[in-house]
């Protein structure tokens, strides 16, 4: 975000659209170049033509904005690469007669047992890749397959498996097992010290903040607990949104996440008293461990899926349901979570449309523009009047209706019915533009 440090817009501009590419990295948007390469690498790999469908196939993971994967063919064709996911760096080999993949998770010098088994256990989940140990202590992590057989589907979520597992691993192991020690990539970039003050600083705040009020209103979230589970799930998802953790606070969302949806997980007064423990320990380690969690990365697969706008419209509906019927006296306060939960829960899952992406990232700039501010992003509706900033909010959007709009046409958007008047009225009627406009791509 740093990069944006010193631009300040004037009054009346509306913000940005770069300035919403916040959050992971998304494979799901891919160009018209990109797409062209992966229907070349099929068709050559049908013909047999391995060597040019390995080619085009790298071709289409490279993102040019991304720098995320380089590669050197030799007099035989032989393709040598390297891409980057995260604080991982794989290299590997396409051609005849083999494929191959590895990268390394870390170094042990005298592995537990204990450690040994849990990577066998892992092993046994793992599709395409395997853990190693190598002679000098090395975990690696090792994929190969024969040309014939690494077709590019299977070469792509064969490489995504591997790149993903180990992504997500390795600072895992790292916390867990005193005896590894980390390998480290000379792509990661650290943000500023002072820039992860801030970061934390603000978790530690919104974290005390709930348990604040969890404490001073315990009867009311006792007689209510979803409501309070939409509370601390929209705040774990805003986390993993905004501030993009790479270590145990990225499990612990996850594991969340898991607690809250997973069949069996208890009562709603029970998932409330899990969320809030796996908050407070996530947030109970020393700021020095907290600071490790946020570095800027380079990616090359993304981790969620696409969704249909049908579907999207079908859970918001959902959505404003709950929200009319938490719209009362004594329970009002949660509408606000209810709408921020939505949010989250769309981004953490899926690949949204790209508009629709933009839509749900403005509505955090919007919530949380403070973090972003004090974090080099540019001011956009605080210090402004009400009515100029509707004027700016219904600018932003047009916008970046056209911003999208080689790929996707919006019919029925309708941003002056957003009301801003207080955060429960926002929540209504921004989800109601969204769910009440139709969308297609081109």
């Amino acid at each position: 975000m740093s990069w944006f440090s010193g631009w300040r817009l004037g009054k009346s501009r509306p913000l940005d659209a770069r300035l919403l590419r916040l959050g992971r990295y998304s494979d799901a948007y891919k160009s018209s170049e990109q797409l062209a390469a992966w229907e070349r690498s099929m068709s050559y790999f049908a013909e047999g033509n391995y060597s040019r469908s390995f080619l085009h196939f790298l071709q289409y993971l490279r993102d040019p904005v991304e720098q995320n994967i380089h590669w050197v063919a030799d007099q035989k064709g032989r393709l040598s690469f390297e891409l980057l996911q995260g604080s991982r760096r794989i290299s590997g080999s396409l051609g005849q007669p083999y494929c191959e993949a590895i990268t390394t998770i870390g170094v042990c010098r005298s592995c537990s047992e204990s450690l040994l088994r849990e990577l066998l256990e892992v092993n046994d989940k793992l599709q395409y890749c395997r853990y190693g140990l190598q002679q000098d202590g090395q975990i690696v992590l090792r994929w190969s397959a024969t040309a014939a057989e690494s077709d590019p589907y299977r070469l792509f979520f064969s490489l995504r498996e591997l790149a993903v597992q180990a992504d997500k691993i390795d600072d895992l192991l790292i916390q867990q097992n005193k005896d590894v020690q980390p390998v480290y990539e000379p792509h990661i970039q650290e943000y500023p010290e002072g820039e992860n003050q801030i970061r934390v600083k603000w978790l530690r705040t919104k974290v005390h903040q709930l348990m604040s009020w969890y404490a001073q209103d315990r009867s009311l979230h006792q007689r209510y607990p979803g409501g309070m589970n939409y509370a601390i799930l929209a705040f774990l998802y805003k986390i993993e949104f905004l501030l993009c953790p790479q270590g145990p606070l990225r499990e612990a969302i996850e594991q969340a996440h898991r607690t809250y949806f997973q069949a069996g997980s208890g009562n709603m007064q029970e998932r409330m008293e899990r969320l809030l423990a796996i908050m407070e320990s996530a947030v109970a380690r020393p700021d020095k461990e907290l600071y490790g969690e946020f570095y800027k990365v380079v990616t090359t697969f993304g981790l969620v899926q696409p969704i249909s706008f049908h579907r999207l419209t079908t859970q918001i509906e959902g959505e404003l349901a709950q929200i009319d019927a938490y719209d009362q006296a004594d329970t009002r306060s949660y509408v606000p979570h209810i709408s921020s939960f939505l949010i989250g829960y769309g981004l953490f899952n899926y690949a949204l449309p790209g508009f629709i992406r933009d839509l749900y990232a403005l509505y955090y700039y919007m919530e949380e523009e403070s973090l972003l501010f004090s974090l080099g992003m540019p001011p956009f509706l605080e210090g402004e009047t009400r009515y100029r900033a509707k004027d700016k909010l219904v600018q932003t959007i047009r916008e970046l209706q056209a911003t999208w709009a080689d790929r996707i046409t919006v019919e029925h958007l309708y941003p002056e019915q957003i009301d801003l008047s207080d955060p429960v009225a926002l929540a209504r009627t921004y989800l109601k533009m969204i769910v009440t406009m139709k969308i297609r791509e081109n």
